[in-house]
């Protein structure tokens, strides 16, 4: 027989909650007509009713009855006087006729029972709301205590497993039976142990909670609280700090205090409610032209003492700062995603540079309650200052410009990069998938044939005819210099997407409900201006075409050192679906027409009535004064619409 079942009815063998305090308080005389006890749906409100009525039967029979509102044909009737009369599940009575429920209290209350009633936080506050006699005090309301860590162990105590796994839970997954059940009982069973992995298990666990038999999610959150209830829990669950306090959510565990910040309570809620956030980066240019943080004019030794003391240093150093703050503040985004031009050349000083740069970065990522540990955090999509323009002659191998890219972030920690350093035909495409979430993000490599130098025959035979020339009149460093205007007004440097990438995309399937697109050239015309041979995206149209073919709701971009946002629709070919455009401004670049920033992306995902529901919104940061403050907005909008 099963050591745990979440849904075993009362049985004071399988009791480890102590209510000696509670059942004292709950049997003093009430200030008005009854005493409340509140609680958070499933946390153990019936088994306290149970457990008191259980133990003034044994000290006195039939000295109190159990009645449960919702059972078919249950009212409250009469009963000896002093008789304690302890009331659960009222949310039909006070749906249907909330003030005859207290009327009828109030008429027990004046004939000597006692009545004593299980309420959940919205329950509370809508006898609150209707009472206008006076008849419920503030100083009646109980609340369920938290669960001890004492008791908890005591629960975990009934076999060795359980205890071995108690050892490593989370603390959140400590705070309530009902939860604490559920994870031991799927633990038992072999069909849904998730053969060892924690983090696999818990996902099941919540996965399990929304059942039929047990609806968690709907009967805690949606049921179970008032609507401002559910947005201060909404704010939290973000980072922000609440319009308002709410005592309740406090004493029922649903909100807790740990290391000064405010979080969730509740695993299955903070699992639902908690979004995704992104940081979208771009053109960061790590190299001679990266942005400065103080502009030190100062000369010499002198001016170098000067400026570190104000702080001088690359400006990207000031978004590892804030980002270290929005970490001590709980609102660390949860993954970062890179769409090119890390470095200015690609070399690599400049990559280890960078690298050192994005780790610190990764260090204050937040973790998410539906990202498992294996699943990447950096998604990185080569721009065309990524590739290594000294391999990018004719003569060359065409996949040689890239590898230098790749060296640099083949085992980086937790990153998901493009293999342009592979041959098109045979490479994979670049996916990070979080399934548990529900998202998917495509990387693309459109600096493919990036740094490309253009062979035209008539322009060559001049070059090599001004070279003879001057060859006997020109020095050394002249010539050098020479050499490298030829090749520089020789590079073509053009966008594109590989039609095999692109093939590739079409035939997979993709499965989740959000899909993101990233990569460096714009898909469309941008209102800035950029005077440059083959600046856009050489088979834009194709692009689009695929990413709404293939249901992408949102691309991320860079390359123009500018911020805009978009919606795209072709109804021609993809009827009503929409597809959103960010493109991120420069972090790193000096050579900006706007200031330097970032987009923030935020996705919400909430169990709703007929399934999951999805909602973006992106927000453009721009580098003012010393910090970073919010321009623009993009949304809330949902996938496809």
């Amino acid at each position: 027989m099963s050591a745990y079942h979440a849904n075993r009815t009362y049985d004071p063998a399988y009791d480890v909650r102590d209510y000696v305090e509670l059942q004292d308080r709950s049997m003093s005389p009430p200030n008005g007509v009854l005493r409340c006890i509140v609680a958070a749906r499933r946390g153990g409100k019936t088994w306290a009713l149970r457990a008191i009525a259980k133990r003034r039967n044994d000290a006195q029979p039939a000295s109190a009855r159990y009645l449960r509102l919702c059972s078919a044909g249950a009212s409250l009737e009469e009963a000896p006087a002093g008789t304690c009369l302890l009331i659960d599940e009222p949310g039909e009575a006070l749906a249907h006729d909330p003030a005859g429920f207290l009327a009828r209290c109030a008429e027990l209350h004046g004939k000597g029972m006692h009545l004593v009633a299980a309420l959940s936080p919205a329950e509370w506050a809508r006898l609150r709301e209707i009472d206008t006699h006076g008849r419920i005090h503030r100083r009646d309301l109980l609340f369920l205590p938290p669960v001890r860590p004492v008791e908890a162990a005591a629960l975990a105590s009934r076999t060795p497993a359980a205890t071995a796994l108690f050892a490593q839970l989370p603390p959140s997954w400590r705070r309530s039976l009902f939860l604490l059940e559920l994870v031991f009982e799927m633990a038992e069973d072999p069909a849904r142990s998730a053969g060892g992995d924690l983090h696999g298990l818990l996902r099941d666990v919540v996965e399990r909670s929304e059942d039929t038999e047990f609806g968690y999610f709907d009967t805690v959150f949606h049921n179970g609280l008032t609507e401002g209830q559910r947005a201060i829990l909404h704010d939290v669950a973000r980072g922000a700090a609440p319009l308002h306090k709410d005592e309740v959510l406090e004493r029922c565990g649903l909100l807790v205090t740990e290391g000064g910040r405010q979080g969730l309570g509740d695993p299955v809620l903070e699992a639902y409610l908690t979004p995704l956030r992104i940081h979208h980066l771009s053109d960061i240019h790590v190299g001679p032209k990266a942005a400065e943080r103080v502009d030190v004019k100062e000369q010499g030794a002198h001016g170098e003492r000067l400026g570190k003391a104000a702080g001088a240093g690359p400006l990207r150093e000031s978004y590892a700062n804030h980002l270290r703050e929005l970490a001590t503040h709980g609102q660390a985004p949860h993954l970062l995603v890179l769409s090119g031009d890390i470095a200015e050349y690609g070399s690599a000083s400049q990559y280890d540079e960078a690298k050192e740069w994005l780790a610190r970065l990764a260090s204050s990522l937040a973790d998410h309650p539906r990202l498992a540990p294996d699943e990447p955090r950096v998604l990185v999509a080569p721009g065309n200052h990524d590739v290594d323009w000294k391999q990018t002659s004719a003569a060359a191998d065409p996949r040689a410009r890239h590898r230098p890219f790749a060296t640099a972030f083949d085992g980086f920690p937790r990153a998901t990069r493009t293999h342009l350093e592979e041959h098109p035909d045979t490479r994979a495409l670049s996916v990070a998938r979080y399934p548990d979430f529900g998202a998917e993000i495509l990387l693309l490599g459109s600096s493919e044939l990036g740094g490309e130098v253009e062979d035209d025959p008539v322009r060559r035979e001049l070059f090599e005819l001004i070279d003879r020339l001057k060859q006997d009149a020109m020095s050394e460093p002249d010539l050098e210099r020479a050499a490298k205007l030829r090749a520089d007004v020789s590079r073509i440097d053009p966008g594109l997407v590989h039609h095999q990438d692109l093939r590739r995309v079409r035939e997979t399937v993709w499965r989740q409900p959000v899909l993101i697109a990233v990569l460096h050239h714009p898909i469309s015309p941008l209102p800035a201006t950029e005077v440059v041979r083959f600046s856009g995206l050489l088979n834009a149209g194709e692009v689009k075409d695929t990413l709404f073919h293939v249901g992408c709701c949102l691309v991320l971009h860079g390359h123009v050192h500018a911020g805009w946002f978009g919606k795209e629709q072709w109804p021609e070919r993809h009827h009503e679906r929409s597809m959103r455009v960010a493109a991120a401004p420069s972090l790193g670049s000096r050579e900006i027409q706007e200031p330097n920033g970032f987009n923030e992306i935020e996705i919400l995902r909430e169990r709703r009535e007929g399934g999951t529901a999805y909602e973006l919104t992106v927000r453009r940061m721009y580098r003012e004064g010393t910090g970073w403050v919010e321009k623009a907005v993009m949304g809330p909008f949902t996938p496809g619409a």
